[in-house]
């Protein structure tokens, strides 16, 4: 039986076909010999079947043919879905933003990293200013108003690296205390 690896795959090729020749035509001419009392269940009861497999009631869910899996009833196609009712559900928004909005640049003249000038702000308060591009945030004490006419805010260098990138300068912001 030591031959060539595909002349052996060959043999066994040609026995499973020959063996499925004969099987096939010998179970189709020898028919079912299922005896009369064989019941299958269906939906939960259980329905006699006959000898060629159809049900000897109809049942509500449809008759049974020949085919082995049968025939699928409509309880099998309309599956119902319960779906939870929405009732009181609870919805996360934020809270209405005391602040002011404007734009925000920096300035080399600010002598300390943490002061800055924000418009409206009392002097000697603590300023929170949030970048509304990227949402960074920075705090710094209010000490003076910002110019008039340019914008709302000015910070130093270093708190406006915190928010944005310089090159970006002005951004818009949004700014409370």
């Amino acid at each position: 039986m030591n031959g060539d690896p595909r002349q052996v795959q060959r043999r066994r090729l040609g026995l499973a076909v020959a063996i499925t020749i004969v099987a096939i035509p010998a179970l189709w001419l020898l028919g079912d010999d299922r005896p009369d009392d064989i019941s299958t269940v269906v939906a939960g009861a259980e329905v006699p079947l006959s000898a060629e497999g159809a049900a000897t009631e109809a049942t509500p869910e449809g008759d049974l043919t020949d085919d082995p899996l049968g025939v699928p009833s409509p309880a099998h196609l309309e599956r119902r879905v319960t779906v939870a009712p929405i009732i009181g559900g609870t919805i996360a928004i934020p809270a209405a933003s005391d602040g002011l909005t404007g734009t925000a640049a920096f300035d080399y003249d600010i002598e300390a990293s943490d002061l800055c000038h924000a418009r409206g702000a009392p002097v000697g308060l603590f300023v929170t200013v949030v970048n509304l591009d990227n949402n960074r945030s920075t705090t710094c004490i209010a000490v003076l108003e910002a110019v008039p006419g340019y914008v709302e805010v000015v910070l130093h260098p270093d708190r406006f690296a915190a928010i944005g990138d310089p090159t970006d300068a002005p951004v818009p912001v949004e700014y409370r205390w």
